[in-house]
């Protein structure tokens, strides 16, 4: 391979002449766990704070700020009888133990002045060597690079539960470039994090005034101008119809096939379907199949618990040759002075997750009767013209809200490619 001027090949692949390499127990000392047990750990305000295992899974940042987060506290009258477990601005602190990819996870403290702070279960605890410096923020960033847990994976074991060994961090190596260089790179990679911070706390407040939106308009306390009139009760038996979904199928008729249907996720996920989200499926001439028109609202029947039963879906666009999963089931309007789009929100707002809840029957696993949730009754609003207005205030709502989470999801895709340019060199920042 040729490695290009001013680079230069390691252990770990090739990097700029002027970074290094060290192994991880040259630059960091493992210390012990604390001892406390789980019954001392009292959240309840105290002069002691603890960094366990579900900080180091949830962090938004790879850097914990123990100034701006607000972490359990435990009893302050403990006796810590290991002074070791006390946390250091620059300490690392690892995720050991997981059931998913996020063991290995692991963030650099910072902030800590003045406070006491103890490492966590579950949880490795490393303090600095003198014997190396690295800039605030960037073992941070680089310890949950893919760049670094690479060199973590041949290490994990488990099946259900994955675990890594403080005697395998010892192995893996860290990349040591010149401090100002250091520096420069978290700041371009902290800004891009504050930007996606900026981004999904706008998405919290959009979520939570829709949330207001739904409950004030979908229960007629709050009248949008020009309507007027008493709400009425209506009967689902009345205004429109059920139908089941694809049925006598095997493994076969999927995956191939010349039509279309809509999986169960795709419900349960949009309260108005996704028409990207199709799967094929094989339906004879003839056969005797529902097929899914536009206007049509599609719920789940059954769920592990009640509260997952009877989620919501409009189709609103005309697709030919759809049906739908199994697992669901359609509901078609009848009365034209009802709007689908309303209907659908009022489905998935707290009234109708109620409703729902108080029609799923089981113990293990819950169902949804079809001749219940007909003879079961709604109030909504007495127009069509209203409830069109309602409908299109949230999907407006709806539509602003993707946007940002959309724009948040391309900032993370950016992110990550910056990270992966920076943290191994290919970019340079010298100035």
């Amino acid at each position: 391979m040729l490695i290009p001027k001013g680079y230069k090949q390691t252990e770990i692949g090739i990097i700029p002449e002027e970074w290094q390499v060290k192994k991880f127990y040259i630059c960091f000392n493992f210390l012990s766990n604390n001892t406390f047990s789980r019954k001392n750990l009292n959240f309840i305000k105290g002069s002691i704070k603890n960094i366990h295992y579900g900080d180091i899974l949830t962090k938004f940042s790879n850097i914990i700020n123990i100034k701006k987060e607000k972490l359990p506290f435990i009893n302050e009258d403990i006796i810590i009888r290991n002074t070791e477990t006390f946390v250091n601005n620059g300490d690392i602190i690892f995720a050991d133990t997981a059931e998913d990819y996020t063991v290995g996870k692991a963030i650099e403290v910072v902030g800590i002045e003045n406070q006491k702070v103890v490492s966590g279960l579950h949880t490795i605890h490393c303090r600095l060597t003198n014997l190396v410096n690295f800039s605030s923020g960037w073992l941070g960033y680089y310890l949950n690079s893919k760049y670094y847990h690479d060199q973590l994976l041949p290490y994990i074991t488990g099946i259900k539960v994955s675990s890594i060994s403080k005697s395998s961090i010892k192995k893996t190596s860290i990349l040591l470039p010149p401090l100002k260089e250091q520096a420069n790179i978290v700041k371009i990679i902290s800004d891009m994090d504050s930007l996606i911070f900026s981004i999904q706390n706008l998405i919290n407040k959009k979520k939570a005034i829709r949330q207001g939106a739904i409950q004030e308009l979908l229960t007629g306390k709050r009248r949008l101008q020009g309507f007027r009139g008493k709400w009425v009760k209506k009967r689902l038996g009345d205004i429109g119809f059920t139908y089941t979904g694809l049925s006598g199928k095997n493994k076969n008729d999927f995956q191939q096939g010349n039509a279309m249907y809509i999986p169960f996720l795709n419900i349960l996920n949009n309260p108005i379907i996704d028409i990207n989200d199709f799967e094929i499926v094989n339906v004879n001439n003839g056969e005797k199949q529902n097929k899914v028109l536009k206007g049509d609202l599609l719920f789940n029947n059954s769920s592990e618990n009640p509260e997952e039963v009877g989620i919501c879906s409009l189709l609103d666009d005309n697709i030919d040759n759809l049906y739908l999963n199994s697992f669901c089931f359609g509901y078609r309007l009848k009365d034209k002075n009802i709007s689908g789009l309303y209907l659908s929100y009022y489905f998935r707002s707290n009234l109708g997750r109620m409703l729902m809840i108080k029609l799923a029957q089981g113990i293990t696993r819950y169902n949804l009767s079809k001749s219940k949730f007909l003879s079961s009754t709604i109030l909504l609003a007495n127009t069509f013209e209203e409830q069109k207005a309602i409908a299109s205030i949230l999907f407006d709502m709806d539509k602003e809200i993707k946007s940002l989470e959309d724009k948040k999801i391309k900032y993370e895709k950016i992110k990550q490619g910056i990270m992966q340019q920076l943290l191994t060199g290919r970019i340079r920042l010298l100035d």
